[in-house]
């Protein structure tokens, strides 16, 4: 297994977010996560990413892991190039010019322009570009497919079928289609 979690548990104040969750993602499988808004799906991802301590329960993941959040963060005044620059270097990763010039080709996105020209979509484009070029095993999604296009979503589609041959993926959606290419639905 890739990730296994055991009775896991969020609390945040008083307020239970998730309560005795197991779960599991085996290699070459898509999970998806669904349910209402406030269900912690979001709190899951972040728990599995290690962005936050589970309150109970243990959870062991064995690869590296790679976070989509929702929405993406970048630095606002930096092209897409620098953004991507700047990402590697901060994961300790060797910065291949060439490759980061390539995964913006990929995603459709001009190298030198800045992200606070980004439309919503775009960022999301630049978003999966870095996930790309970080390389992780483990996917971990937070609706990836939201302000993406027709164009956008076959990319993120691609990217997923690739990355699940890597490794596997976990990802949150309200998106019925994306509920039918899962291996696996987790309704919280």
């Amino acid at each position: 297994m890739l990730i296994e979690a055991q009775g896991v548990s969020k609390r945040y104040g008083r307020d239970w977010v998730l309560r005795r969750l197991d779960f599991h993602l085996a290699p070459r499988e898509v999970v998806a996560l669904t349910g209402p808004n406030g269900a912690g799906k979001t709190t899951l991802l972040r728990l599995l990413a290690g962005l936050v301590r589970p309150t109970q329960g243990e959870i062991e993941v064995r690869g590296r892991v790679g976070f989509l959040s929702h929405p993406p963060a970048f630095y606002r005044h930096f092209s897409g190039q620098e953004n991507l620059v700047y990402a590697l270097r901060l994961a300790g990763q060797r910065v291949n010019l060439a490759e980061v010039q390539a995964a913006l080709q990929q995603v459709g996105l001009p190298p030198h322009k800045p992200v606070h020209s980004y439309s919503s979509g775009m960022r999301k484009r630049l978003a999966l570009a870095r996930l790309w070029l970080q390389n992780p095993d483990i996917w971990l999604l937070d609706e990836p497919e939201t302000a993406l296009d027709a164009e956008g979503q076959a990319l993120l589609e691609g990217l997923v079928a690739s990355a699940r041959a890597r490794g596997g993926v976990v990802l949150a959606t309200h998106d019925p289609a994306w509920l039918d290419r899962a291996d696996r639905v987790v309704a919280l």
